[in-house]
């Protein structure tokens, strides 16, 4: 049960920090993106492969 909590807290902290990075990106442009959800979507598969993966190691060696 604590690991769906973990999982889900990681998803929602995933989705807030990948969305911080596209508005620092935009900010940094000056404007809107204009293929925003892509760019958007890059960041979010890359942190979820990534800090899923660093999950699944920590919980498998604990």
């Amino acid at each position: 049960m604590s690991e769906i909590l973990i999982f889900t807290l990681n998803g929602i902290f995933i989705y807030l920090v990948s969305d911080w990075i596209v508005r620092k990106i935009e900010a940094l442009q000056g404007g809107v993106l204009k293929y925003r959800q892509i760019v958007f979507f890059a960041i979010f598969l890359s942190l979820a492969l990534t800090t899923f993966q660093m999950l699944r190691l920590l919980l498998q060696s604990g």
